[in-house]
């Protein structure tokens, strides 16, 4: 019944969508995707294509599937001349990337338009609550949000439940007495990549926040001198992670995983909890048992700390338009389409991944991650705003020491010293 009506709300969504003149027949969309082809995300898309050709006789979609690196694949086709329409990329990627270059059509005169496929509203008003605003570069937006994935401590309800956990507490120190407890049961507490540096960043990124407040992480990269990077709330926050080594939460072996070598351990019961995004789920539902139940925490507070447990760090897809686009009215069209409530709930269905429409019910197993973006008092960016902003510097510096004192290869003392030296060589360079 349900797979009924979506069918027939996405073909009153497509008819709406068919409004004005679209281009003369024969267009062809060319759209280099963020999907590996076998993904549940490739495979939604594909099916969405299929139906916008089929109501629109005029136009085809070729989707060219590049996985995560499609905005630098991009990039060098652009520069040897491929035409290329649509794309889309992680959000903050895009935004410090190719938005920041000027090379994709703005879509601020689209979002007073009304909903497409006759929805309530306005087409901005699809969106969850200023996400719109994060996409944006100076006020400028340059690409179209449609994928919206929140940073939570996902659990595994069948390892706390052999443990005896109940539940997992919201507050660091009940946090750690329930991984305690999961570890005497002979599980193992928390499972890490140790070659994937922007999951584990955001071990520190949340308590940094927790410790030192939303804004800290911006002031510290912007400290032109670097010394910010010596306030005391760096070393709490490092030390407090590294705590989770020191008492084996995190095992020892873990610092030779490879991905996706620590979420395998989760499905297969044999640790707890993972601080990861909300993908998390799609990726081991190949290899989850059947009777798998998942759920969530927001990140825990820290006593005493300025920040909140209510503020949830996100990452987010976007789509966007080439600036070199000869079809701009399709590709509009087109993108549209996908952020139409229709086709974002058969995402969030078929292939279970939050979505940045906010009139979607996200599947079972993201549910808490749904409410934790419904709750939350702030959304955070990723690296909170570093990674759009100064990426180079977030991925090269920021991430890269943070791996190498995350995983015991250089001390608090030397993380902190390097990260002084390196934000002001950084500047340096820069002026």
């Amino acid at each position: 019944m349900q797979k009924t009506l979506l069918a027939l709300g996405l073909g009153t969504a497509l008819s709406a969508l068919s409004f004005g003149a679209m281009a003369q027949d024969g267009v062809n969309l060319v759209y280099w995707s963020l999907w590996n082809e076998p993904e549940p995300g490739a495979n939604v898309m594909k099916s969405l294509i299929a139906d916008f050709e089929a109501a629109h006789p005029g136009v085809t979609i070729t989707p060219v599937w590049n996985g995560r690196q499609n905005q630098t694949t991009v990039r060098n086709a652009l520069a040897g001349g491929t035409q290329i329409d649509i794309m889309d990329s992680d959000m903050d990627g895009l935004k410090g990337g190719l938005a920041a270059a000027g090379a994709l059509l703005p879509w601020d005169a689209e979002l007073a338009a009304p909903a497409p496929g006759g929805e309530a509203g306005t087409f901005g008003d699809l969106f969850y609550p200023h996400l719109l605003d994060m996409a944006s570069n100076d006020g400028t937006l340059y690409q179209i949000p449609y994928m919206l994935y929140a940073y939570n401590i996902f659990y595994s309800q069948g390892a706390l439940e052999k443990a005896g956990v109940s539940a997992l507490p919201e507050d660091w120190d009940g946090f750690v007495a329930a991984l305690e407890q999961v570890k005497a049961s002979g599980l193992n507490g928390i499972a890490v990549e140790s070659d994937i540096a922007f999951y584990n960043i955001k071990w520190f990124n949340y308590l940094i926040e927790r410790v030192a407040g939303p804004d800290f992480l911006m002031r510290a990269t912007e400290d032109k001198t670097g010394e910010t990077w010596r306030d005391p709330a760096v070393l709490k926050a490092v030390e407090l992670e590294l705590d989770l080594w020191a008492r084996g939460l995190i095992p020892a072996e873990s610092r030779g995983y490879q991905w996706p070598a620590g979420q395998q351990t989760i499905a297969f019961d044999e640790t707890a909890v993972e601080l990861v995004g909300s993908w998390l789920p799609v990726e081991l539902a190949d290899t989850v048992e059947d009777d798998f139940k998942w759920g969530a925490i927001r990140f825990p507070s820290v006593e005493g700390g300025l920040g909140d447990v209510n503020h949830v760090e996100i990452n987010s897809h976007s789509m966007a338009i080439l600036a070199s686009s000869t079809h701009e009215a399709e590709a509009r069209e087109f993108i549209k389409f996908i952020a139409s409530t229709p086709s974002q709930q058969r995402y969030a269905t078929d292939a279970k991944i939050g979505v940045a429409n906010r009139n979607v019910e996200w599947a079972p197993e993201v549910a808490a991650a749904r409410k934790s973006l419904d709750e939350a008092t702030l959304i955070l960016s990723e690296n909170h705003g570093i990674k759009a902003k100064y990426p180079d510097y977030s991925t090269n510096v920021y991430e890269a020491l943070h791996n190498q004192v995350f995983l015991g290869s250089i001390t608090p003392a030397e993380f902190v010293d390097q990260m002084v030296a390196r934000t002001k060589e950084f500047w340096a360079n820069r002026s």
